[in-house]
């Protein structure tokens, strides 16, 4: 009973029209299944009488609602499934709001990052479908079909006899019960095989996605085929020996169940020929045998599988505070769709400019651990990035760098120590001040967004809203706004090249959409932040901003980062020395500290000291590089 009552619950919840409606629907053809027999056995008891003596009035109206209530019916299934269809649809949306709300709502990373979150996820999204089946079911044959069969039981029972309807009753019980342990075992076989299941997909997405092309260059695709087979076949294997075991029960029960049903239909048989039945009375028990002997009993199983994800996704995402949290998020989408049918240049930016000026940002002796690991990224770390100034960071891979991003950006907060924002400690921020504080930096980091849209919402989502919102159709008109950051960011030419130029989606997967290299997609990233700084952002973060930029944009990006980041507190962090090397503050991280603090000159003057090293290290290699393409090209 709580099964249904939560599943009735969510489903009103989402779509209360569509559940009322689906209600009655199945209300109404409970109604008609046990009247249609009763008039298809008063037509056909009456059919003697109309031909000898011709229809009379009475028999041409029994008919004339007969067919009512054949339309009825066909009516009454249109409404049902449509209105189930819609609260599916509605609940299938529902599901996935509240997984992006509940991973997305909170300032920091922890909900993301975190395994448990990341296996219940896993838990939920294979299984959701499970919970719109289970609604379906319970809107409409839970409804419809009980109430016909108690109505079927009572009208064979005055029709034919009164333990008529018991056997076929029983057997229904016995088939709704081992059908359901059957289901539930099956499933429970099938649900421990996750990690076999995880590798078969494993492989099968390395074929299909990012890896394709290196899959084929190296000859895998044979071995990734076999591999996905073995591997789902593994967790298939106990699933098909217990669904063979279970069959086997199922059809013997199967079995009774006709039998039981064939005998109370040759016992009506055997009183209408012996004359102690009447036409009307074998007509109509006949079909009633029929429906009931047919009655499905596998939905209460799947009621009871339903109920499982559903508990899992009320405690990833509590309904309660979603709900309150919906008016906002309606608000939200009603503003894009508004967007998406204006130019921006009428529209109020989403995100208000905010007035601070640059922030001093201080980490007062840090350390940092992740909770899933005992190990301390950062120790005792202290660091000051003057406010409207420029700060760069080098060290080698796994000194803390993208942990101290983390920090700064309030994705996490400090195992001990304090991140100082002009003075205010970053961890007595609320929710919503943290967001706040969120909203003032303009960051490029090294996994940059990638979005599958429009070359110009790529770069306007910076500003907190987008610039069309669409992969298709007409777009805005190109603001300045974008043509300014487009030359201010390098990527002018880059967006002339594209076929429709800031119309262009960015995926090859859609109609006229292009791929773009790693370089130009972090092009089109710094262009975002610069737009994120125009919408007031003064917190410039770039994160290794020339990765996977050419020797020539590479210099561009150098020639003019100093001029973008005027008036602006930034941290500019990267393994190549040629791009840190201008900003008068340089910070060399190591083992979560900083060793060594200074200008490009600064630095140069000590002696086997780690900035000096490092950077000599890379310079000669460098320079090796072009000799050998100097006597490679004489």
């Amino acid at each position: 009973m709580a099964t249904v009552i939560a599943l009735v619950r969510n489903a009103f919840r989402v779509s209360p029209g569509a559940v009322l409606a689906s209600s009655v629907a199945s209300i109404v053809a409970a109604m008609l299944a046990v009247l249609v027999p009763i008039l298809v056995g008063r037509a056909v008891g009456g059919a003697p009488d109309a031909v000898r003596g011709g229809p009379h009035p009475g028999y041409l109206l029994l008919l004339a609602i007969l067919l009512v209530a054949l339309l009825a019916g066909n009516l009454i299934n249109l409404v049902g499934n449509s209105s189930a269809a819609l609260t599916e649809g509605r609940l299938e949306q529902d599901s996935d709001l509240r997984i992006g709300w509940a991973l997305s709502r909170h300032p920091e990373l922890s909900s993301v990052d975190h395994p448990d979150v990341a296996s219940r996820l896993q838990q939920i999204r294979p299984r959701l479908w499970e919970i719109r089946m289970a609604t379906r079911l319970l809107l409409g044959p839970a409804i419809s079909q009980l109430p016909a069969l108690i109505g079927s039981a009572i009208t064979l029972a005055v029709m034919l006899a009164w333990w008529a309807p018991l056997p076929l009753l029983a057997t229904y019980a016995v088939a709704a019960e081992v059908t359901r342990r059957s289901i539930l075992a099956q499933f429970d076989v099938f649900t421990g095989q996750t990690d076999a299941q995880k590798h078969a997909q494993y492989a099968f997405e390395q074929g299909m996605g990012k890896a394709a092309k290196e899959i084929r260059i190296f000859g895998l695709s044979d071995y990734l085929r076999r591999r996905a087979w073995d591997f789902s076949t593994t967790a298939y294997r106990p699933y098909w020996a217990m669904r063979r075991r279970k069959a086997r029960s199922l059809v013997a029960l199967s079995a009774v169940r006709v039998g039981v049903a064939v005998v109370v239909a040759a016992y009506a048989g055997w009183r209408a020929q012996s004359g102690t039945l009447s036409l009307t009375a074998f007509a109509t028990a006949l079909p009633v045998v029929l429906t009931m002997a047919n009655s499905d009993a596998w939905m209460f199983a799947q009621l009871q599988r339903g109920i499982s994800p559903l508990q899992w996704l009320n405690r990833l995402a509590p309904a309660d505070q979603f709900d309150r949290a919906a008016p906002e998020l309606s608000s939200a989408v009603s503003s894009r769709a508004r967007l998406a049918e204006r130019s921006p240049s009428a529209a109020e930016p989403a995100v208000a400019t905010p007035a601070e000026a640059a922030p001093q940002i201080v980490f007062d002796e840090v350390s940092f651990g992740y909770p899933t690991s005992n190990k301390m990224i950062l120790k005792d770390f202290s660091l000051e990035l003057p406010a409207g100034a420029a700060t760069a960071l080098v060290g080698v891979n796994g000194a803390g760098k993208s942990t101290l991003v983390k920090l700064l950006t309030g994705g996490y907060l400090p195992s001990r120590g304090r991140i100082l924002i002009d003075g205010q400690d970053l961890a007595g921020f609320d929710e919503q001040q943290r967001a706040a504080w969120q909203r003032r930096i303009a960051p490029i980091t090294q996994d940059f967004l990638r979005l599958p849209l429009r070359a110009g919402d790529n770069v306007e989502l910076g500003s907190g809203r987008a610039w069309s919102g669409r992969i298709d159709g007409p777009s805005p008109d190109i603001t300045a706004e974008l043509e300014q950051i487009a030359t201010r960011a390098g990527i002018d030419d880059l967006i002339a090249k594209l076929p429709d130029g800031w119309a262009t989606p960015l995926d090859k997967s859609l109609p006229g959409g292009r791929d773009l290299s790693g370089g130009e997609w972090q092009r089109i990233g710094l262009a975002r932040a610069l737009r994120a700084v125009d919408s007031g952002a003064r917190l410039l973060i770039l994160d290794e901003p020339a990765a996977a930029l050419d020797v020539e944009s590479e210099a561009r990006l150098v020639d003019s980062y100093l001029d973008i980041t005027r008036r602006l507190t930034s941290l500019i962090i990267s393994h190549r020395f040629s791009v840190v090397r201008p900003v008068p503050i340089i910070c060399v991280l190591e083992r979560g500290r900083i060793v060594e603090r200074g200008s490009h000159q600064e630095l140069m003057t000590i002696p086997g000291g780690r900035y000096r090293t490092l950077f000599t290290l890379q310079a000669s290699r460098y320079l090796a590089a072009v000799d050998q393409q100097e006597v490679s090209s004489r």
